[in-house]
């Protein structure tokens, strides 16, 4: 049986985030919720299994929709599209910065949300299933050592786990994987997880 990722709508008008709920549905996707601002959108991230989002990239009068692309790929490291009515070159700019895995305009068919999961999903398990250098090998690449504990979180971290995902499974504090985190991004110099991931896959690409 194919998995089928739980999602999270990200959308301001009620109307077009019943149709996109409804659709994937129908198509047998499991809901984990629908957030009408940003508030709500970080309280599901944060508490609830989330596997792929669909985000809206106007949340009311403000372009929210860019701040939480920007955390879910720094932070939660987990897939997502932006479904939206604006396509001008300032705005693409801006959200091709947050590394999304698809963009959708206003009006779409609803057949376009269903390509642009499974196109997505395809894209992040790629990702995520690329070879993880061993302990000794990263650390030989590494100015500043890491300690097993940062190396069971970067193991995780390749593997597209949230940091919600990596504190059950580590069984530590959301706050120790976030201390952990800050220590890793110091000492592989990188500024984001997605350059983390890059690095470390190309160290055990080579």
């Amino acid at each position: 049986m194919t998995y089928l990722p739980s999602l999270l709508i990200v959308e301001d008008e009620p109307l077009i985030a019943a149709d996109i709920e409804e659709f994937c549905a129908e198509k047998g996707y499991p809901i984990t919720g629908i957030a009408y601002a940003q508030e709500e959108a970080i309280y599901f991230l944060n508490h609830k299994k989330v596997d792929f989002v669909l985000l809206d990239i106007r949340l009311g009068k403000q372009d929210d929709g860019l701040v939480i692309g920007k955390l879910l790929c720094e932070e939660y490291f987990i897939p997502f599209v932006y479904i939206t009515s604006f396509y001008d070159s300032q705005t693409l700019e801006k959200a091709k910065n947050t590394q999304p895995v698809g963009y959708l305009i206003k009006p779409f068919r609803p057949q376009d949300i269903d390509v642009q999961i499974k196109i997505g999903m395809d894209i992040h398990q790629r990702i995520s299933s690329a070879s993880i250098p061993s302990f000794g090998k990263l650390n030989k690449n590494c100015i500043y050592k890491l300690s097993e504990r940062e190396y069971a979180l970067v193991v995780e971290i390749c593997k597209g786990k949230s940091n919600m995902e990596i504190a059950d499974k580590l069984f530590i504090s959301m706050n120790t994987v976030k201390t952990h985190l800050k220590n890793i991004f110091v000492k592989l110099n990188a500024k984001s997880r997605s350059e983390l991931i890059h690095k470390i896959l190309t160290i055990g690409e080579n």
